[in-house]
């Protein structure tokens, strides 16, 4: 009887391991190089007026074009879009909330502190997704530029990414 039950235990727990691997073992990844170029951009200047402090904020859309190709498109084609909001939390620190739309595949949302690293680059954590994106995790990369900026996305996601076309992503 007793070894019965530590058998029991036993396949039990090793279902339940089988079962957790699946998720992780199976993680489909990529890489997407963009550029972000700005499209449309207002401000919301809260006094004193003219200089940055804690409640102003920026709206934003950009175009999301490829850098190299991938998405089944050539460099320098759109495959995207975002749209966010930068908020001052003070006068030098900055939030950042972005959703980026890829039509036809889904999109991922993320951002944080708007903290740069000695390059100039801010990296904010992916805090979601949706279609061929549904529970990606990991990183974009903001590069420098004004009017136009360099965005690198590292996403896993479970399971495996592809399109619908059966393509790979990158």
């Amino acid at each position: 009887m007793a070894r019965t039950m530590g058998r029991r235990l036993a396949a039990v727990g090793i279902a339940l391991v089988a079962l957790a691997l699946p998720g992780s073992a199976f993680a489909g990844s990529v890489t997407l190089r963009l550029e972000s170029v700005t499209t449309v951009t207002q401000a919301h200047d809260r006094k004193p007026v003219g200089v940055a402090n804690k409640g102003d904020s920026i709206d934003f859309k950009d175009l999301l074009e490829n850098k190299v190709t991938q998405l089944g498109k050539k460099s320098g084609v759109p495959v995207g879009y975002d749209v966010g909001t930068v908020t001052y939390t003070s006068a030098n620190h900055q939030q950042l909330k972005v959703k980026a739309t890829f039509p036809g595949l889904g999109t991922i949302t993320y951002g944080g502190a708007m903290d740069a690293s000695a390059s100039g680059d801010s990296v904010m954590a992916i805090t979601g997704g949706t279609g061929i994106f549904k529970g990606a995790k990991g990183t974009v990369t903001i590069g420098t530029g004004t009017n136009k900026a360099p965005n690198t996305y590292r996403v896993t996601v479970p399971g495996t990414l592809k399109l619908k076309s059966g393509l790979p992503l990158a």
